[in-house]
């Protein structure tokens, strides 16, 4: 008997999969100036920053089927963003899909040279959400430094985005 996984992690992924494309899009008009420069205390550069999180996207999905999707780009070619757009929404289906097809109590095998590693992969499905809020904070953080403005990303911003699925409307006192 399939599980069904708990809405709100579904809608935690769906929005996850919002901000990395909201982001991508708006980093997607800025100059190669911008996108190349370090980024402090981060994974490098904006650009570097977004290959880190689908990168590790695509781990989480290699830790839980012993593969993952592979990008039509090569990562050594150090793909622009727009490449990366396309690989991010097929790794956020995939996650997506997975999170919906294996129940969260399923254990997640590793193993290395003299070690073992099990767990459930609710970790997993957690790492998906915690690891893009992260990094992605990295990046708002560097643009804001700079001086560019964004819209909200964080949970408040995908409730706007999609006020239907949260039963979301305002009502004006008198009115």
């Amino acid at each position: 008997m399939a599980q069904i996984p708990e809405p709100t992690l579904i809608e935690l992924f769906r929005y996850n999969q919002w901000a990395n494309k909201e982001l991508m899009s708006i980093c997607m008009k800025l100059d190669d100036e911008v996108i190349m420069a370090e980024i402090p205390g981060g994974y490098g550069s904006i650009r570097d920053t977004f290959a880190h999180i689908l990168k590790a996207q695509a781990s989480f999905l290699r830790r839980i089927h012993g593969r993952s999707p592979e990008p039509v780009f090569r990562w050594e070619d150090k793909p622009g963003l727009v490449e990366m757009a396309a690989y991010e929404g097929q790794l956020s289906s995939d996650l997506l899909d997975t999170l919906q097809r294996v129940p969260v109590t399923q254990n997640v095998h590793e193993q290395g040279e003299g070690w073992t590693f099990d767990y459930q992969a609710r970790l997993i499905f957690m790492s998906v959400v915690y690891h893009g809020i992260a990094h992605r904070v990295d990046i708002t953080t560097a643009l804001n430094s700079r001086g560019i403005a964004l819209p909200e990303l964080d949970v408040w911003g995908y409730q706007s985005a999609y006020p239907d699925r949260f039963d979301a409307r305002v009502t004006r006192a008198g009115g």
